[in-house]
């Protein structure tokens, strides 16, 4: 859980403050001062667990900006949100760490430091990558990216950069690419990339310290988002890479309200058949296995019948959770309707298969939940169908007919059949 300090001598915004990025983010300890003396024991306590902090510059026990300070001087990255338009400070406070200097002016600006706090939370599990051919430019950029807590890689020239994204295990959100790199310039390597990434899933960042305008209209055509021209201010870097990624993420919430299902967060059934004939045709063509698992939850009608379709639909959502622990990312899950739910695994051996089919039964055997006073535990089976599936219609029935069998024969229990 990540700890946000928040430096307010009002109640009334340090409590709109707590309640709006609390309510954005589940996962969040707020810590709140609101005075100089108070901010500082509570980074005493927690020196090196706050992620980030939101200061007011005006505090009754000292003088204006020495709060900033106080975070800045603990390497806590720092937002300013204050009533004070002093350009003479802002200045002073724009040579330290500071991410932002946010004006409260209107009820707007209290949405606009939880979004730009949400956006920093988020950041932490975001990856972007500079390629550029300068060591002391690629050390700039990182420090800087950095500051907004994004994860960052290095690549020295397009190359290394290819195949680095190649082989890299963990999904690259952004690149900043440089325009003069040696054997290949950032155009070139910008068009490679548009031809296997798209402009949902991968944001290109030109930047370029020349003065050629044509070379930003050759980045445009060859598939970049944006441009930054160096050198370039943070604030300036700080917009640009918090728009691109914003840009990126409401991408992806069109994909997820078109592709899953809105309780569960599970694939739903037409992107399942969507993915899965993409998955039979590799796989058949490799010659491998696929395992189809078929689960339901057991006496389900129970749950909402003596808890309420409340509890029933935390039931649900409870699902995918067992299955996140269990599962790799790359597993497909899917809620078929109601209770059921279809998973579809790849690169498993019979043995693995049931191993696997086995272990997601005894999780759900062994989660319990804690509902207010209500203590929830409930089982699941499971039907398999294993081997070479050439039809995910008929794959589907040799599951669900195991299914039907694992019922039948008292629950909380896996049928495989081979195909």
């Amino acid at each position: 859980m990540k700890k946000i300090l928040i430096i307010d001598d009002c109640p009334t915004i340090l409590k709109a403050l707590e309640t709006k990025i609390i309510e954005a983010n589940e996962e969040i300890n707020i810590l709140s001062a609101t005075s100089y003396a108070q901010a500082n024991e509570i980074i005493r306590q927690n020196r090196d667990s706050i992620y980030a902090a939101i200061v007011d510059l005006n505090l009754p026990d000292c003088t204006s900006g020495k709060a900033a300070l106080l975070t800045n001087s603990h390497k806590i990255p720092t937002i300013i949100f204050t009533g004070i338009d002093d350009k003479h400070l802002k200045s002073l406070l724009s040579k330290r760490d500071i991410l932002d200097y946010i004006q409260k002016d209107s009820p707007e600006s209290i949405q606009y430091a939880v979004n730009f706090i949400t956006r920093i939370i988020r950041n932490n599990e975001t990856i972007a990558m500079i390629i550029d051919d300068s060591e002391l430019s690629r050390k700039t950029f990182r420090t800087d990216l950095e500051k907004l807590r994004l994860n960052v890689i290095e690549a020295n020239d397009p190359q290394e950069a290819l195949e680095i994204i190649k082989n890299s295990k963990e999904h690259i959100s952004l690149v900043l690419i440089d325009y003069y790199m040696p054997k290949m310039d950032g155009v070139a390597l910008t068009k490679i990339l548009r031809k296997k990434y798209k402009k949902d899933t991968l944001s290109i960042i030109a930047i370029s310290g020349t003065e050629d305008e044509t070379v930003l209209t050759k980045f445009i055509k060859a598939g970049a988002n944006d441009y930054l021209s160096k050198p370039y201010k943070f604030e300036e870097l700080n917009v640009r890479i918090h728009s691109n990624l914003d840009i990126l993420e409401l991408f992806q919430k069109t994909k997820d309200l078109a592709n899953k299902d809105f309780l569960t967060g599970t694939y739903n059934r037409r992107y399942f058949f969507d993915v899965t004939k993409k998955i039979i045709k590799n796989n058949l063509r490799d010659d491998k296995s696929i395992a189809l698992l078929t689960l339901d939850i057991d006496f389900f009608k129970k749950i909402n019948d003596s808890y309420g379709h409340a509890i029933g639909d935390i039931a649900l959502k409870n699902i995918k959770t067992v299955l996140d622990e269990t599962l790799n990312p790359e597993d497909l899950v899917s809620r078929f309707g109601g209770e059921e739910f279809c998973i579809l695994v790849e690169n498993l051996s019979l043995e693995e298969t049931k191993e696997l089919s086995e272990k997601i039964r005894l999780n759900f055997e062994k989660a319990v939940m804690e509902l207010d006073e209500i203590v929830l535990n409930y089982t699941v089976s499971l039907g398999v169908a294993y081997g070479k599936i050439v039809d995910i219609d008929n794959a589907l029935k040799i599951s669900d007919s195991a299914l039907y069998e694992a019922k039948d024969n008292g629950r909380n229990q896996v049928v495989l059949r081979e195909i």
